[in-house]
C-alpha cells in the first residue's frame, strides 16, 4: 500500500471508496471497470512504482557510498603496507617497490651509434 503525503481532498476519498471496491472485487471484476475506476487504479499503480524506484535508488545510493568507503579504506591499507614492505626491503638491502633499481655498470651503447661515430668522414 503506498502512503500519499497530501492532504485528503474530495476526489481523494472518492479514490480510495473505488479502490477499496476494486480490492474486494479482485481480478474477476476487472472487465467492468468503468474508465474512471481504470484511470484511478493505474494512477495508484504509477504512485506505487514511483515510490518503490525512489526506495530503490536511495538504497543503491547507499550501497554506491558503501563500496566508495571500502574502496578509500583499502587504497589507504596499501599505502600502509606498501610502505611496511619498502622499509622491510630496504632494511634487507634490496631495492624496494617503488621502482629502484640497482645502477647497470656497463651501459651498452647501440653498435649502429657506434660505428657512425667511428667511420671516417672523408673517403677517397
Amino acid at each position: 500500500m503506498t502512503t500519499s503525503v497530501e492532504s485528503p481532498q474530495p476526489t481523494q476519498d472518492a479514490e480510495v471508496e473505488v479502490i477499496k471496491d476494486l480490492e474486494q472485487r479482485g481480478f474477476q471484476g476487472l472487465d467492468n471497470l468503468s474508465l474512471e475506476e481504470l484511470q484511478l487504479l493505474t494512477e495508484r499503480k504509477r504512485r506505487q512504482v514511483q515510490l518503490e524506484a525512489i526506495e530503490k535508488k536511495a538504497q543503491l545510493e547507499n550501497e554506491i557510498s558503501s563500496i566508495d568507503q571500502q574502496i578509500q579504506e583499502l587504497g589507504a591499507r596499501k599505502v600502509t603496507l606498501t610502505e611496511e614492505l619498502d622499509a622491510h626491503l630496504k632494511s634487507m638491502g634490496l631495492p624496494t617497490s617503488g621502482g629502484e633499481r640497482p645502477a647497470r655498470r656497463n651501459q651498452r651503447k647501440n653498435p649502429k651509434a657506434v660505428e657512425t661515430q667511428l667511420s671516417p668522414t672523408s673517403e677517397t
